[in-house]
């Protein structure tokens, strides 16, 4: 009886955790809070594709577009190396947005809390004190989930990339 106790309470522990709350907190709530919400430098989900040509210009690398099964929409990735950053474009109703963004080395922007590569752990933690999951380790620090929200790519304890959107479907 106890090992079915204990099964029980592990499994309702684990579609807590899948479920984004944790703690009574929605970290799945907060995750989609901050895509909505959040930006590094200028950029933000769901800016236009003539907005970021009009900022960064052509990109230096486009990936053929192609569908995604997860969401039946067409995805292009757009990559500036030379600048740090790439992007998921999506196509819906026939424009092409951001979906999903990523900033490594040598990008500068920040995020609105004033996070950027080279930021310190404790530096993410006292900007997101409310949001960041629990369920961290050595090499990210995740506000919301993720399945939405940003992901803090950690090295020797500091930013090392920044990733707004849905890591996992």
């Amino acid at each position: 009886m106890k090992k079915k106790l204990i099964g029980i309470i592990l499994l309702c522990l684990m579609l807590a955790g899948a479920s984004g709350v944790c703690a009574g907190v929605d970290y799945l709530k907060i995750g989609f809070d901050i895509m909505k919400n959040e930006a590094v430098g200028s950029l933000r989900i769901g800016l236009a594709a003539a907005e970021v040509l009009a900022g960064l210009g052509d990109p230096t690398d486009k990936s053929p577009s192609r569908i995604w099964g997860a969401d039946g929409l067409e995805h292009q990735k757009w990559r500036y190396p030379a600048k740090g950053i790439e992007f998921d474009m999506v196509n819906r109703d026939g424009a092409f947005r951001v979906n999903m963004i990523s900033i490594t080395t040598p990008c500068d922007y920040k995020t609105k809390q004033g996070i950027g590569i080279g930021s310190s752990a404790k530096e993410v933690q006292a900007a997101y004190p409310n949001q960041l999951n629990p369920e961290v380790n050595d090499t990210k620090l995740v506000a919301g989930t993720i399945y939405g929200g940003i992901i803090f790519g950690m090295d020797g304890g500091v930013v090392s990339s920044i990733f707004i959107g849905a890591a996992a479907e």
